[in-house]
C-alpha cells in the first residue's frame, strides 16, 4: 500500500512540475513578447518623431544661391525641435563648448543604435529603410554641426579679407557641397519611406 501512495505521489509530483513549466514558458514567452512590443513602440516613436520633424520643415532647406548658408543654426533648431532632441537643441549656438558638445556626441550615438536595433526588431524591407532614414538624419546632424564651426572659423578669417577670400581660407564651399549632400540623402531616404508606404508596414509588425 506504501508503495502505491509513493508512485502516485511520485506522478502527482512530476504532473505539477510539468505543468509549472509549461506556465513558466508561457510566462517567459509573453514577457518576451511584452519586451518586444516595447522596444518597437520606443524605436517606432523616435523614428516618426524624426520623420515628422523633416517633412514639417524640409521646404525651407534650398540651396539655389551660390552663397554661405549663413542660417544653418536656425535649420539646426528645427531639425531638434521635438521632446526627443530639444536637449542637444542649443548645441548649435556655442559648437565645441565642452557640455553641449558631450550631449550633442551622446545624442547622435543613440540615433546610430537606434537605426542599427531597428533592423534587429523589425523585418523586412521596412526595417531596413527606416533605419536608414535615421541613420541619414543622425548624419544630416552632424554634417549641420560641422558647417556651423566652419562658419565660426570663416567669421574669424574674414578679418581684412573679402567674403571669397574667407570662403576660400576655410574651404566652405567644399563643405557647403557636403551639406547639400546630406539634405539630399535625407531626401532620397524621405522618398523611399514614402514609396514603400514604410510607415504603415511597421506599425502593422508593431500590433503583431
Amino acid at each position: 500500500m506504501l508503495t502505491d501512495w509513493s508512485f502516485w505521489f511520485s506522478i502527482i509530483t512530476a504532473v505539477v512540475a510539468i505543468i509549472a513549466l509549461v506556465q513558466t514558458r508561457q510566462q517567459i514567452k509573453l514577457s518576451n513578447k511584452q519586451h518586444l512590443f516595447d522596444k518597437r513602440t520606443e524605436y517606432y516613436l523616435v523614428a516618426m518623431g524624426l520623420i515628422q520633424l523633416y517633412r514639417n520643415n524640409c521646404s525651407r532647406y534650398t540651396f539655389e544661391k551660390d552663397e554661405p548658408a549663413f542660417a544653418i543654426d536656425l535649420e539646426f533648431k528645427w531639425l531638434t525641435n521635438n521632446v526627443y532632441l530639444e536637449e542637444i537643441s542649443s548645441a548649435i549656438e556655442n559648437p565645441l563648448n565642452a557640455p553641449e558638445h558631450k550631449e550633442f556626441l551622446i545624442k547622435l550615438e543613440d540615433l546610430k543604435n537606434i537605426a542599427t536595433k531597428i533592423e534587429f526588431v523589425f523585418f523586412g524591407k521596412a526595417s531596413i529603410i527606416l533605419s536608414n532614414f535615421v541613420l541619414r538624419y543622425q548624419e544630416l546632424l552632424f554634417s549641420v554641426y560641422q558647417y556651423q564651426i566652419l562658419l565660426n572659423n570663416m567669421e574669424k578669417a574674414s578679418q581684412g579679407k573679402t567674403l571669397e577670400e574667407a570662403q576660400r581660407t576655410v574651404g566652405e564651399k567644399e563643405h557647403r557641397k557636403n551639406l547639400k549632400e546630406a539634405f539630399e540623402n535625407m531626401k532620397q531616404a524621405d522618398i523611399r519611406l514614402k514609396e514603400e508606404k514604410v510607415e504603415e508596414k511597421i506599425k502593422k509588425q508593431i500590433k503583431l
